[in-house]
């Protein structure tokens, strides 16, 4: 990459970073539907691309029907999470019921890799909408629903930064050179230990639920990141099997919307089992 090219880049993704930071947050202490909306298009658009590599791998995932399972479960996650059980039976039998209608070769592994795509981003996406509309069963308030979201976007924000900064100027020894030739153990050190002192900053600045104490801070920042890393990792081996470097293009030097969000298909559901068992 020349100079030029370099600096393009990195134009596009400061850019991106200046209004899309800004953006997420209002969305978040917003909540309701304009924070719904948003889970909802990220998913589908997240949801498209993941398909789209499938199509390079040589499947043919039914696009319409997870597109639909996606946008259903989505707004159920918002307006009634108690029907998600239901919900999840019946897509899982609208799946196998296709199969009946398409074409038999390859149908098992196209049916597999259209259910993959529904589990592995708008399922996982949707459990921030619990946590940001649903905090009474953890015993908070409302407004603190916004206050745990935020500690995840903030952590993973952080962590991210900061595994990618130490990795380009300290990183030299590669953690999984064969999944992601860019990650490094310093960088994946420095991210964690970024994420520990954001829970920190948090704590003092008595920005979080009444009911989460230090220890659970730190517990949410170690979780966080490790598995959003994690998260990370594990989008790079669906790329590297299909043999793309970005998922897609729409976020200019971002690269596509699955690869900005690939920390929070991972990261929140071990938050929210963390709390689900805290407070049982």
């Amino acid at each position: 990459m020349n100079e030029k090219s370099g600096l393009k880049n990195f134009a596009s993704r400061l850019i991106v970073i200046l209004l899309g930071i800004p953006a997420i947050l209002l969305l978040i202490w917003t909540g309701g539907i304009p924070f719904a909306t948003f889970i909802g298009l990220i998913s589908l658009l997240a949801l498209i691309e993941f398909y789209s590599l499938m199509i390079q791998k040589g499947f043919q995932p039914w696009i319409p029907g997870g597109l639909a399972a996606g946008l259903a479960w989505i707004v159920v996650s918002y307006l009634s999470p108690d029907l998600l059980f239901p919900l999840i039976m019946l897509i899982l039998l609208m799946f196998l019921g296709i199969m009946l209608f398409k074409t038999v070769a390859n149908a098992t592994a196209n049916t597999a890799v259209t259910m993959l795509g529904f589990f592995y981003i708008p399922l996982m996406l949707s459990i921030l909408i619990i946590l940001r509309e649903s905090p009474r069963q953890f015993g908070g308030e409302y407004r603190e629903g916004s206050q745990l979201v935020m500690i995840i976007f903030a952590v993973i924000w952080i962590c991210d930064s900061l595994a990618f900064i130490f990795g380009k100027w300290l990183g030299r020894r590669k953690i999984a050179p064969h999944i992601s030739p860019g990650k490094t153990w310093v960088g994946c050190i420095a991210g964690l230990a970024g994420a520990i002192l954001m829970a920190l900053v948090i704590y003092y600045l008595n920005w979080k639920p009444d009911y989460l104490r230090l220890c659970d801070l730190l517990a949410i920042a170690v979780i966080v990141g490790i598995f959003g890393q994690s998260g990370d990792f594990i989008e790079s081996v669906i790329k590297r099997d299909v043999g793309v470097k970005d998922s897609g293009t729409l976020l200019l030097g971002h690269g596509g919307v699955l690869d900005r969000f690939d920390s929070f298909l991972i990261a929140p559901a071990f938050v929210y089992l963390y709390i689900l068992f805290l407070k049982m």
